[in-house]
């Protein structure tokens, strides 16, 4: 017996389970505070313990993606399994986008539009006031064969194809820096995603079963072929045999088109149970190796935080005698 688990929910109940142990935690730290002295600078500590605390999440899961790249072998487009896998290959030469910024035909795009701002408190920077993705499937090929891949819920890392700076207009115009990577014919890529068969092709074509089956009606040649009793309509049970006879009609023309392409109706995206799917323009070394920095920075940072911040709490409600405590006044007193 299979055993199914609902990660959503899990994720759900989480969340929940935190927000109640901070809240909880939150009234009990202010009853004591009024006694011990430690005032609310507290909040800050346990705001900067959780930043720690998901950084030490993120570098863990840089770890796990450095990992199942080392770990998972480079499939061959033809002979690619269903599940996860890892594939090279280059972007077909046709493509159907146009990026909104530069113009140039892709496969794919992500785009940013910055203002220059002034800060409240002096200073220049960068406000995005626009961005965007495109999420339509394209095809990837190598020597053996070519598959879709679906970007959506995708890891894309890109170097960046495009940038511009506009200078303002008239005397209070702001600069706007545009942005924009792309993945352009015949870009060499390296996917890590979960390969799946799309729906059922006969079912979902537009022109499939359901269409065939309304020519079938208006044809009285047609109707006559399944017309058993010669009645000049068709009964259910006459109906269900031109059904059965249409549907596999259309199935022996789907399994012919895909004779010349054994990986015809597989794509390669995000999967239901891994969530792991990167898309990316650099070789597998490079991307290791950002990881294993992302996935040093995360864990180290944020558990130095993270330990830092508890050491904090502790002192400021003399649990930990003699402790030290952060000294947020010297930024904000």
């Amino acid at each position: 017996m299979g055993i199914s688990v609902d990660t959503g929910s899990f994720r759900l109940q989480g969340w929940r389970i935190a927000l109640f142990a901070t809240v909880a935690f939150t009234v009990m730290t202010s009853f004591f505070s009024s006694r011990t002295g430690a005032g609310t600078w507290w909040i800050l500590d346990l705001a900067a313990a959780v930043g720690g605390g998901f950084m030490v999440r993120s570098g863990f899961r840089q770890l796990r993606k450095k990992n199942m790249i080392e770990n998972v072998p480079t499939s061959a487009i033809r002979s690619v399994a269903m599940g996860l896998a890892e594939i090279h290959g280059m972007a077909c030469a046709e493509a159907a986008l146009s990026a909104p910024l530069s113009g140039e035909r892709c496969h794919y795009f992500r785009y940013r539009v910055e203002e220059e701002r002034t800060r409240s408190k002096g200073g220049k920077e960068w406000v995005t006031v626009d961005h965007g993705t495109s999420n339509v499937p394209f095809p990837l090929e190598d020597s053996t064969g070519k598959i879709q891949v679906d970007p959506q819920g995708a890891d894309v890392s890109l170097q960046r194809d495009y940038r511009r700076v506009d200078a303002g207009e008239g005397w209070f115009g702001r600069r706007k820096r545009y942005s924009e990577w792309r993945i352009d014919p015949r870009d060499r890529l390296y996917v890590l995603g979960t390969v799946s068969k799309q729906g059922d092709s006969v079912e979902t074509r537009g022109a499939g079963l359901s269409d065939r089956l309304r020519r079938l009606k208006r044809d009285p040649a047609a109707v006559k072929r399944f017309d058993l009793d010669d009645s000049g309509a068709l009964d259910e049970q006459e109906w269900a045999g031109a059904v059965a006879v249409t549907k596999q009609e259309l199935l022996q023309e789907e399994t012919a088109k895909q004779a010349g392409n054994p990986q015809a109706g597989l794509f390669i995206g995000a999967g239901d149970t891994e969530s792991t799917f990167m898309i990316s323009d650099r070789d597998e070394t490079s991307i290791t190796l950002r990881l294993a920095w992302k996935a040093i920075a995360g864990v180290g940072l944020g558990g130095a935080v993270l330990l830092g911040m508890s050491v904090s709490i502790l002192g400021r409600f003399g649990i930990l005698r003699g402790g030290w405590s952060f000294p947020w006044a010297v930024f904000f007193g």
